[in-house]
């Protein structure tokens, strides 16, 4: 998960540790940094960040054949989804959005997808 602000980023890990290990980063860079090295069911990304950044950022992920149907959750305070849809990602929320019901979201993108040890 993608959250540059510290306070929500504290708020949507804790709610989402509740179901899955959640890896919570604040730089772009990490999120490829983490892919690369943890196996990953779902990325949840602000887009609050640079705009050239935020696309490119998404590109490089489908780009990854591994990841390329991996599902991508936008969860910003910026309506761009017709710009999300244009990148394949699963769902886009434009906040403020509550931390359940962010969880709600995740578990409905994961519903189909394999357990990585033991998970829910």
């Amino acid at each position: 998960m993608l959250e540059p602000d510290r306070a929500t980023r504290q708020l949507y890990a804790r709610e989402l540790g509740k179901r899955w290990h959640v890896v919570a980063v604040e730089q772009p860079g990490d999120v490829l940094d983490i892919l690369g090295t943890q196996p990953i069911r779902a990325v949840i990304l602000e887009l609050g960040i640079a705009e050239e950044d935020k696309w490119q950022l998404l590109a490089s992920v489908r780009a990854q054949v591994e990841h390329s149907s991996l599902p991508i959750i936008i969860c910003s305070s910026i309506d761009e989804r017709g710009k999300g849809t244009e990148f394949g990602v699963s769902a886009y929320l434009v906040k403020p959005v509550s931390p359940s019901q962010l969880s709600h979201e995740v578990a409905r993108w994961l519903a189909d997808t394999p357990e990585i040890d033991g998970e829910k």
